[in-house]
């Protein structure tokens, strides 16, 4: 609990959303930051430093951690974080991912080893793992199938049955810190991101839906900017906001919109992976809060990341201000 006056504001997410929404805020000086991340990621780098060390995947926890990073060389330290190495044994690779599972491995858990890597980076805040175990997610769809692993929940599956819930495949306890820091927060933050391999798969973790329903905080949404093929085909903004809110059993106080409109080349691209900007079909009252809130600009995904990134974010310090103006 903070005795200075700042304000509590928690992230629980995970990927680029988090990170450009951490990016933004960081800059306020009469806010506290806590970011929760999720222990579920399988895929690329981090899945293999995974399944090689059995230690939580730092994928969401490296992204963060720049985010919040404080140093004198902001620039410089997110390229070497994200430089993803193109030859020999360690190619795909990054070096953040790397040093992360290092720093683990000699402090003997995942958690510790985030916390020597926030000193070493000054980060503004706190990042926090949505649990001490790792996870691994486990999608039932609405005609019965089941998907396993987050990698591959999050396919770009076209035509996929909808998913219909999701869980892990073994008992998963929210993290004491986590639950500590929901527990305090003046604003919660859930998104933008994709919704159940990003989002909702922090709310896998036992305990974790719980302590956002009794959190006394403000449950801020910010709706992805373009639907995602395999998890939200064809759905509309309301139809995000319904599946985050029955999942969660709790409904945002207040759900950020974005109104930006996209460069047709972007837009083809999109296109072409069957997936297209969310429309806006929310009502018109005082709990949207709609704007120009995205980058018109398409960002170049790094070399060698077998991940695939999105093309088009939002606008950290537009977002931020959004944020800030509801504490």
């Amino acid at each position: 609990m903070n005795t200075d006056g700042k304000k509590n504001i928690v992230t629980i997410g995970g990927g680029t959303g988090t990170f450009v929404v951490l990016s933004g805020l960081k800059h306020f000086s009469d806010v506290t930051l806590s970011a929760i991340v999720s222990v579920a990621d399988d895929g690329g780098s981090t899945g293999r430093l995974r399944d090689a060390y059995g230690l939580l995947p730092m994928g969401d926890a490296r992204r963060a951690l720049v985010a919040l990073s404080n140093g004198d060389e902001p620039l410089l330290m997110r390229s070497l974080f994200e430089y993803r190495f193109a030859k020999g044994d360690i190619a795909g690779h990054s070096f953040g991912n790397l040093l992360l599972t290092a720093l683990a491995d000699i402090l003997g858990s995942g958690g510790k080893g985030i916390e020597a890597a926030s000193r070493l980076l000054r980060v503004k805040g706190y990042v926090v793992p949505a649990s001490e175990k790792q996870a691994t997610l486990v999608a039932t769809l609405e005609n019965g199938d089941t998907v396993i692993g987050e990698n591959r929940i999050d396919e770009h599956a076209r035509g996929r049955s909808p998913i219909a819930d999701l869980k892990t495949t073994e008992h998963v306890p929210i993290n004491p810190a986590a639950s500590s820091a929901i527990r305090d927060a003046d604003i919660i933050v859930i998104g933008p991101g994709d919704i159940y391999t990003s989002t909702l798969a922090n709310f896998a973790i036992d305990g974790m839906k719980k302590a956002v329903q009794e959190s006394k905080a403000k449950l801020v949404y910010i709706v992805n900017l373009f639907t995602k093929t395999g998890q939200t085909e064809e759905c509309g903004a309301s139809e995000h906001v319904e599946r985050i809110s029955r999942y969660i059993g709790r409904k945002p106080d207040a759900i950020i919109m974005n109104e930006s409109h996209f460069p047709e080349k972007v837009l083809t691209r999109y296109r072409e992976a069957g997936e297209h900007p969310v429309v806006d079909d929310l009502p018109h009252d005082a709990s949207v809060i709609r704007g120009a809130f995205a980058d018109a600009v398409e960002i170049e995904t790094a070399a060698h990341d077998a991940v695939p990134r999105s093309l088009i974010r939002h606008d950290s310090e537009k977002i931020a201000e959004v944020i800030k103006s509801l504490v």
